[in-house]
């Protein structure tokens, strides 16, 4: 005996679909990204003492960031590591030239977009995370 199904599928309005949500997040990340490389040119442009105009963009990124992103990035700037956000170059800190990890490579590569290099401090980036900020179109 043949029953009919009694329960409605969840509505989509509902249930947001993964790949909405992985673009978000992407997107997200990349956006983040982006406003960390913009605070090192930034930073790396004025050595001189910081005009109001680029102490306020200044903020406005750091306010951008993640307290943990942030908080590297300015472990990396008191150690005197400039620049402190350098590409990943084929499996290689740019920064120190030291190849990473594979494990951290991929974290950089495919969730996290960066992460700090463990043998330099520096922060460093997928610049293919890059191509997400950008908007399409």
């Amino acid at each position: 005996m043949n029953r009919p199904a009694t329960r409605k599928p969840p509505s989509p309005v509902e249930t947001p679909s993964p790949s909405r949500e992985f673009a978000a997040t992407r997107k997200g990340t990349a956006a983040e990204i982006a406003a960390l490389v913009h605070l090192a040119d930034l930073d790396a442009a004025s050595r001189e003492p910081v005009r109001d105009e680029v102490a306020d963009e200044r903020q406005a990124l750091g306010a951008r960031l993640s307290p943990e992103i942030l908080e590297a990035y300015e472990r990396a700037m008191r150690g005197g590591r400039h620049p402190a956000v350098v590409s990943l170059v084929a499996s290689v800190c740019s920064g120190c030239h030291v190849r990473l990890h594979s494990t951290l490579e991929q974290k950089i590569r495919r969730r996290r977009g960066v992460a700090p290099c463990p043998h330099c401090l520096r922060l460093v980036y997928d610049p293919a995370w890059l191509d997400a900020a950008v908007p399409q179109g």
